[in-house]
C-alpha cells in the first residue's frame, strides 16, 4: 500500500457519537489515499466500537493513551509524530467535511510549502452557544448538499467566514484554530508542535503563534471547509478560565507584544461582538504600540533619580535596549524585537510577572501616549497598565519630560489623568521631570 498523502489527525474523549459523524464524512472522501489517526484520552463510550465499524472503510489506526491529566494537546502531538505523510490536517470530532475535504487541503500545500491551511468551522462561534440550524439542516440533506445554507443564513458561517484574506493581516495566528487546520508535517516539526504539557486552552493559538514567528504564512482554503455539528459545551466561565491560563503561560514564555494585543483586545469584548471588530482593534493597536516603541528607543536615558537605585527588582516599561543595565527587565514595544530575560517585546500592558514580584516600575514617557482611539471602550490602555503596575509592584515612577517627544500624533493623556488613573486603582506613584 502506498503511503499516504496525507495523515488526519482526531484528538477524541468520552465523544463517540461526534466522531462516528466524522469518520463517516472522512469514508465518502474522493480522495483515498489519506490516513486517519484517532488519538483517544481511554473513552469510555464505545469509542473502540466505533472506529472498528470504519477500519474496512478507512485507513484508520486507534492509539488509546492512559496518561493524565486528559490533554488534547498531548493527544494531537502524539498524533502528528506517528504520521508518515506529508501533510498533517487537525480535524475535531463532530467537524463534518465534504466529499474533497482532503482533496483541497492536499491541493493547497502542493500549490506552495511553508504555508498553513485554516479550514472554516461553520457553526462554530467561541464564546456563544450554537444553535440546532445545522443539526436540522443536516437531518434532510448531506454535507456536499449543505453548502448553500450560508448564503441563505449567514449566521450559520463560521465566524470567520467575514474576515479578509489572511495574508492581509497582521496578526493571522489569532484565527489558526486547530478544529480543522493543515499544515507540513515539517512546519509542524520546526514550530515544536503542540505543547504536549498543556491540557486544555489556547493550546491551538499557541502552536499558531509560533508558526508564525517561525515565518509560516495562514491562508484559508476555500474547499476545505467543515460543519461543526451542534453539541453541548462547557460552561463559558469554564472555558475562558482555561483560555486565559493558557494564554498566560504563552505570554509569560514569550513576552510578546503580538500576545499582549491579543489579550488586550480580547479583554475589551463583550458577548455578541462582531468578530471585525476584534479584527480591527488589533491591526490597529499592533503598529500603533510598535511605533510607541520606535519613539522609546530616540528617548533620552531615564532620569538618574527615576533609575532603580536600590530596588534591585525593577522593571522600565517603554525603554531601549541600553537600558537593560540599569533595570532588571525593560519592555521595547516591539514586535520585532525577540524577548531575553531582561528586554521584553510587549508593551507592559499587561505585565507577564505574578503578583508583588517587584520592588519599583518605572514608566517612560511613553504613558502620554496611551489613549489610542481604537484601544476599546471597556478598559482602556492607560488604565490596564496602571492596574497592572498595581498588581505587581510596591511603587511606581513616572516620567514626564519637557520639549518634543518622538512618538506620533500629539499627546493625549495629562497629568491629572494620569492622577485620577492612578488614584481610581490605589496605585502610590511620583511624577517626576525628564
Amino acid at each position: 500500500m502506498p503511503a499516504p498523502d496525507l495523515t488526519v489527525v482526531i484528538p477524541s474523549y468520552q465523544h463517540a457519537g461526534m466522531l462516528d459523524l466524522t469518520l463517516g464524512t472522512l469514508a465518502g472522501q474522493s480522495h483515498r489515499n489519506f490516513k486517519v489517526l484517532v488519538m483517544d484520552d481511554d473513552s469510555q463510550d464505545g469509542t473502540d466500537q466505533v472506529c472498528s465499524r470504519y477500519r474496512d472503510l478507512l485507513d484508520l489506526e486507534l492509539h488509546v493513551s492512559t496518561a493524565e491529566p486528559k490533554s488534547p494537546s498531548r493527544a494531537r502531538d502524539e498524533g502528528s509524530r506517528l504520521a508518515t505523510s506529508p501533510v498533517i490536517a487537525f480535524l475535531d470530532c463532530g467537524i463534518l467535511v465534504p466529499s474533497g475535504y482532503v482533496a483541497a487541503h492536499l491541493a493547497f500545500h502542493r500549490a506552495g510549502a511553508g504555508r498553513i491551511g485554516v479550514g472554516m468551522c461553520h457553526g462554530h462561534s467561541p464564546g456563544t452557544e450554537q444553535g440546532d440550524d445545522w443539526a436540522r439542516l443536516l437531518a434532510r440533506l448531506s454535507v456536499d448538499e449543505s453548502t448553500g445554507a450560508i448564503e441563505e443564513n449567514r449566521e450559520m458561517a463560521d465566524v470567520r467566514w467575514r474576515l479578509p484574506a489572511l495574508t492581509d493581516l497582521r496578526m493571522p495566528w489569532v484565527w489558526g484554530w486547530s478544529g480543522n487546520l493543515s499544515l507540513e508535517r515539517s512546519a509542524y516539526m520546526e514550530a515544536g508542535g503542540f505543547d504536549a504539557s498543556r491540557t486544555y486552552g489556547y493550546e491551538d493559538s499557541d502552536l499558531a503563534y509560533r508558526l508564525h514567528i517561525a515565518g509560516k504564512s495562514f491562508h484559508f482554503v476555500q474547499d476545505g471547509w467543515g460543519i461543526h455539528y451542534p453539541h453541548p459545551r462547557k460552561p463559558a466561565e469554564e472555558l475562558a478560565a482555561a483560555d486565559f491560563a493558557g494564554w498566560w503561560k504563552s505570554y509569560t514564555a514569550h513576552r510578546s507584544l503580538a500576545l499582549e494585543v491579543e489579550r488586550y483586545s480580547n479583554r475589551n469584548e463583550t458577548p455578541g461582538d462582531p468578530v471585525l471588530l476584534h479584527l480591527h482593534r488589533m491591526e490597529e493597536l499592533l503598529p500603533y504600540l510598535n511605533a510607541l516603541g520606535d519613539g522609546c528607543a530616540r528617548l533620552p536615558d531615564v532620569p538618574r533619580e527615576a533609575a532603580a537605585g536600590d530596588a534591585p527588582s525593577s522593571l522600565l516599561i517603554g525603554g531601549k535596549v541600553t537600558d537593560a543595565g540599569r533595570f532588571g527587565q525593560v519592555t521595547l514595544f516591539s514586535e520585532a524585537a525577540v524577548s531575553t530575560d531582561s528586554l521584553w517585546s510587549c508593551a507592559g500592558i499587561i505585565i507577564p510577572l505574578p503578583e508583588d514580584s517587584l520592588d519599583l516600575v518605572v514608566v517612560g514617557d511613553v504613558w502620554r501616549w496611551l489613549a489610542h482611539p481604537a484601544a476599546g471602550p471597556r478598559v482602556g490602555l492607560l488604565d490596564m497598565l496602571v492596574s497592572e503596575v498595581r498588581r505587581v509592584a510596591r511603587r511606581a515612577v513616572f516620567v514626564h519630560s519637557a520639549g518634543p517627544m518622538p512618538f506620533p500624533g500629539r499627546a493625549r493623556v495629562s497629568p491629572e489623568e494620569l492622577r485620577r488613573v492612578c488614584a481610581e486603582h490605589g496605585l502610590p506613584y511620583t511624577l517626576i521631570s525628564g
